[in-house]
């Protein structure tokens, strides 16, 4: 008979519930980013007149369901460093997005530059940025995504522990 020692049996009942949260994660706020994409691409040719980036490969340039797999990659990243980063420590609400929003927007770049040289079969190209596959300028974009996530897994559906609750006053600070 195999039987699974308690400190195993804890890393799969920890492993189960990452993965079971990352999965509900991937299923609703995933969608929500690539649809948000569309909106601030929409929002950026408002603004500028043409297209902020756009996707060589889409037959529509502009938008590509491909980008999907970023968003999924991008809410997997969110939920790990919130895990293994931001919840040990103890982090507070804006060093976390600000962080998340660096990471995302590099992890933008990451994601473009293997897909066009690794693959073959770039992405997003921002035109006229230096970095050709994410721009300085969408670190706003990241804040507020960055934001977005926040918002939604603490304030729509609790995913994430009692800490990010407010706290309740001391005992002696209680009025009786």
């Amino acid at each position: 008979m195999i039987s699974l020692s308690w400190p195993l049996a804890l890393l799969w009942k920890k492993a189960a519930a990452y993965l079971r949260v990352l999965l509900t994660q991937v299923l609703y706020i995933a969608p929500l980013f690539w649809f948000m994409e569309l909106a601030q691409n929409i929002a950026w040719k408002q603004m500028n007149g043409e297209w902020g980036w756009y996707y060589p490969e889409s037959p529509y340039h502009w938008f590509s369901f491909g980008s999907l797999i970023l968003w999924t990659g991008c809410v997997g990243l969110l939920w790990s460093m919130h895990c293994l980063w931001f919840y040990p420590r103890r982090m507070t609400v804006w060093p976390r997005i600000l962080i998340s929003a660096v990471v995302c927007w590099l992890g933008e770049w990451f994601g473009g530059y293997v897909a066009a040289n690794v693959f073959g079969h770039p992405l997003q190209v921002w035109p006229g940025s230096p970095l050709v596959y994410v721009h300085y300028s969408a670190l706003f974009f990241w804040v507020s995504n960055a934001v977005i996530y926040h918002l939604l897994t603490v304030n729509v559906v609790d995913l994430t522990p009692a800490y990010d609750a407010p706290r309740d006053p001391p005992a002696s600070a209680q009025v009786a």
